[in-house]
Protein backbone atom coordinates (compact mmCIF):
# COMPACT_ATOMS: atom_id res chain seq x y z
CA UNK A 1 0.00 0.00 0.00
CA UNK A 2 1.75 3.37 -0.99
CA UNK A 3 1.23 5.86 1.27
CA UNK A 4 0.94 9.88 0.78
CA UNK A 5 3.82 12.04 1.42
CA UNK A 6 2.53 14.48 4.43
CA UNK A 7 2.39 18.45 3.97
CA UNK A 8 5.21 19.99 5.52
CA UNK A 9 4.55 22.19 8.64
CA UNK A 10 6.32 24.73 10.49
CA UNK A 11 6.51 24.00 14.11
CA UNK A 12 9.44 25.78 16.67
CA UNK A 13 11.43 22.27 18.03
CA UNK A 14 11.28 23.90 21.42
CA UNK A 15 7.65 23.47 21.57
CA UNK A 16 7.73 20.20 19.97
CA UNK A 17 10.25 18.84 23.09
CA UNK A 18 8.28 20.85 25.61
CA UNK A 19 5.35 19.28 24.52
CA UNK A 20 6.81 16.15 24.58
CA UNK A 21 5.00 13.38 26.80
CA UNK A 22 4.06 9.59 27.04
CA UNK A 23 -0.10 9.66 27.19
CA UNK A 24 -1.79 6.50 27.99
CA UNK A 25 -4.69 6.88 25.99
CA UNK A 26 -5.66 6.33 22.25
CA UNK A 27 -8.06 6.99 20.13
CA UNK A 28 -8.25 5.50 16.36
CA UNK A 29 -5.30 6.46 13.92
CA UNK A 30 -5.55 7.47 10.57
CA UNK A 31 -3.80 6.29 7.54
CA UNK A 32 -2.76 9.96 7.02
CA UNK A 33 -1.43 10.19 10.52
CA UNK A 34 0.48 6.62 10.39
CA UNK A 35 1.90 7.74 7.32
CA UNK A 36 3.30 11.46 8.68
CA UNK A 37 4.76 9.56 11.52
CA UNK A 38 6.58 7.02 9.67
CA UNK A 39 7.66 9.83 6.84
CA UNK A 40 9.47 12.07 10.16
CA UNK A 41 10.57 8.83 11.71
CA UNK A 42 11.67 5.88 9.80
CA UNK A 43 11.59 6.86 6.01
CA UNK A 44 14.63 6.78 3.70
CA UNK A 45 16.00 10.08 2.67
CA UNK A 46 19.15 8.89 0.72
CA UNK A 47 20.58 5.52 0.12
CA UNK A 48 24.43 4.72 -0.94
CA UNK A 49 26.12 1.11 -2.35
CA UNK A 50 27.94 -0.84 0.72
CA UNK A 51 29.93 -3.58 0.49
CA UNK A 52 27.74 -5.24 3.17
CA UNK A 53 25.24 -6.90 0.60
CA UNK A 54 22.87 -3.89 1.34
CA UNK A 55 22.56 -0.20 0.98
CA UNK A 56 23.54 1.99 3.67
CA UNK A 57 20.48 4.42 4.81
CA UNK A 58 20.41 7.78 6.01
CA UNK A 59 17.04 8.61 7.66
CA UNK A 60 15.74 11.23 10.91
CA UNK A 61 17.10 8.70 13.49
CA UNK A 62 20.51 7.99 14.03
CA UNK A 63 21.77 4.59 13.18
CA UNK A 64 25.43 2.59 13.80
CA UNK A 65 27.20 2.88 10.75
CA UNK A 66 23.74 3.96 8.85
CA UNK A 67 22.91 0.09 8.45
CA UNK A 68 19.44 0.65 10.54
CA UNK A 69 18.62 -3.34 10.73
CA UNK A 70 15.39 -2.11 12.23
CA UNK A 71 11.60 -2.99 10.50
CA UNK A 72 8.75 -0.85 12.10
CA UNK A 73 5.71 -2.89 11.60
CA UNK A 74 1.93 -1.73 12.72
CA UNK A 75 -0.96 -3.28 13.74
CA UNK A 76 -4.46 -1.99 15.18
CA UNK A 77 -7.37 -3.90 16.85
CA UNK A 78 -9.35 -2.92 13.59
CA UNK A 79 -7.24 -3.91 11.06
CA UNK A 80 -5.97 -6.71 13.13
CA UNK A 81 -2.96 -7.64 10.85
CA UNK A 82 0.39 -6.35 10.70
CA UNK A 83 1.54 -3.96 8.28
CA UNK A 84 5.42 -3.56 7.81
CA UNK A 85 6.96 -0.10 6.36
CA UNK A 86 9.11 0.22 3.58
CA UNK A 87 11.39 3.37 4.26
CA UNK A 88 12.92 3.41 0.87
CA UNK A 89 9.19 3.51 -0.93
CA UNK A 90 7.11 4.65 2.10
CA UNK A 91 4.90 1.91 1.82
CA UNK A 92 3.01 -0.62 3.93
CA UNK A 93 2.99 -4.24 3.26
CA UNK A 94 1.04 -6.75 4.49
CA UNK A 95 2.67 -9.33 6.94
CA UNK A 96 0.48 -12.94 6.07
CA UNK A 97 -1.40 -13.51 9.54
CA UNK A 98 -0.24 -17.37 9.73
CA UNK A 99 3.18 -15.45 10.47
CA UNK A 100 3.17 -13.26 12.54
CA UNK A 101 -0.56 -13.30 14.17
CA UNK A 102 -1.60 -9.81 15.94
CA UNK A 103 -3.39 -11.39 18.34
CA UNK A 104 -0.67 -13.04 20.50
CA UNK A 105 0.81 -9.62 20.76
CA UNK A 106 -2.18 -7.80 21.68
CA UNK A 107 -2.70 -10.11 24.80
CA UNK A 108 1.10 -10.04 25.54
CA UNK A 109 0.64 -6.23 25.73
CA UNK A 110 -2.87 -5.59 27.18
CA UNK A 111 -1.86 -6.44 31.01
CA UNK A 112 0.51 -3.29 30.67
CA UNK A 113 -1.87 -0.93 29.06
CA UNK A 114 -4.81 -1.48 27.26
CA UNK A 115 -4.50 -0.80 23.58
CA UNK A 116 -7.78 0.74 23.57
CA UNK A 117 -8.09 2.25 19.59
CA UNK A 118 -4.34 2.91 19.35
CA UNK A 119 -1.91 1.13 17.13
CA UNK A 120 1.05 -0.96 17.97
CA UNK A 121 4.44 -0.21 16.52
CA UNK A 122 6.49 -3.13 17.11
CA UNK A 123 10.56 -2.85 15.81
CA UNK A 124 11.84 -5.83 14.73
CA UNK A 125 15.66 -5.99 14.03
CA UNK A 126 17.52 -7.58 11.15
CA UNK A 127 20.30 -8.59 13.14
CA UNK A 128 22.37 -9.96 10.85
CA UNK A 129 22.61 -6.20 8.57
CA UNK A 130 24.31 -5.06 11.87
CA UNK A 131 26.38 -8.57 12.53
CA UNK A 132 28.18 -8.07 8.95
CA UNK A 133 30.21 -4.56 9.94
CA UNK A 134 30.42 -4.98 13.78
CA UNK A 135 31.27 -6.97 16.54
CA UNK A 136 29.09 -6.74 19.86
CA UNK A 137 26.35 -6.11 17.76
CA UNK A 138 23.49 -6.27 20.81
CA UNK A 139 24.73 -3.13 22.45
CA UNK A 140 24.90 -1.25 19.15
CA UNK A 141 21.16 -2.75 18.12
CA UNK A 142 19.37 -1.63 21.54
CA UNK A 143 21.14 1.87 20.90
CA UNK A 144 19.27 1.90 17.72
CA UNK A 145 16.24 1.28 19.21
CA UNK A 146 16.30 3.50 21.74
CA UNK A 147 17.20 6.22 19.56
CA UNK A 148 14.18 5.10 17.40
CA UNK A 149 11.48 4.96 20.46
CA UNK A 150 12.77 8.71 20.94
CA UNK A 151 12.52 10.51 17.50
CA UNK A 152 8.97 8.98 16.82
CA UNK A 153 7.97 10.00 20.47
CA UNK A 154 9.17 13.45 19.06
CA UNK A 155 7.14 13.02 15.71
CA UNK A 156 4.07 11.95 17.51
CA UNK A 157 4.57 14.86 19.48
CA UNK A 158 4.86 17.42 16.60
CA UNK A 159 1.65 15.82 15.12
CA UNK A 160 -0.36 15.83 18.07
CA UNK A 161 -0.45 12.33 18.78
CA UNK A 162 -0.86 10.45 21.92
CA UNK A 163 2.53 7.66 22.20
CA UNK A 164 3.59 5.81 24.69
CA UNK A 165 6.27 2.85 24.79
CA UNK A 166 6.03 0.09 26.91
CA UNK A 167 8.30 -2.65 28.44
CA UNK A 168 7.65 -5.23 26.40
CA UNK A 169 10.37 -5.97 22.84
CA UNK A 170 8.34 -8.31 21.55
CA UNK A 171 11.04 -10.45 21.21
CA UNK A 172 9.19 -13.68 20.53
CA UNK A 173 6.63 -12.62 18.41
CA UNK A 174 8.60 -12.80 14.98
CA UNK A 175 9.76 -16.93 15.48
CA UNK A 176 7.52 -18.01 12.21
CA UNK A 177 9.06 -14.53 10.04
CA UNK A 178 12.35 -16.53 10.61
CA UNK A 179 13.78 -19.49 10.46
CA UNK A 180 17.60 -18.14 11.69
CA UNK A 181 16.65 -16.97 14.73
CA UNK A 182 18.24 -13.25 13.07
CA UNK A 183 15.28 -11.23 13.58
CA UNK A 184 14.52 -10.01 17.10
CA UNK A 185 12.22 -7.87 18.75
CA UNK A 186 13.43 -5.07 20.22
CA UNK A 187 10.90 -2.48 21.59
CA UNK A 188 7.26 -2.10 21.14
CA UNK A 189 5.09 1.37 21.42
CA UNK A 190 1.45 2.38 21.13
CA UNK A 191 0.18 5.94 19.55
CA UNK A 192 -2.98 6.69 18.50
CA UNK A 193 -4.93 10.54 18.49
CA UNK A 194 -5.76 11.68 21.96
CA UNK A 195 -8.70 10.62 23.78
CA UNK A 196 -11.58 12.61 25.19
CA UNK A 197 -10.25 12.00 28.71
CA UNK A 198 -7.38 13.49 27.78
CA UNK A 199 -7.05 16.88 30.07
CA UNK A 200 -3.56 19.40 29.11
CA UNK A 201 -5.11 21.86 32.38
CA UNK A 202 -3.75 18.21 34.33
CA UNK A 203 -0.06 19.47 33.55
CA UNK A 204 1.83 21.37 35.63
CA UNK A 205 4.36 23.24 34.58
CA UNK A 206 7.28 23.63 36.81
Amino acid sequence: MDLAEPTDFAQAFGDVVAARRSNRTFGPLSLMDLSALLWYSCRSVAQRPSGLGFDLSFRPAPSAGAIHPIHVLACSQEQNIWQRYNPVRHQLIEVPDRLLPPQSAMTEISPALPIQKGTILWLAAEVGKTASKYENIASLIWRDAGALLAHLGLAASSLGLNFCPLGATGAKWGTALDETKLICGVGVALVGTPAIADVPGDIVKL
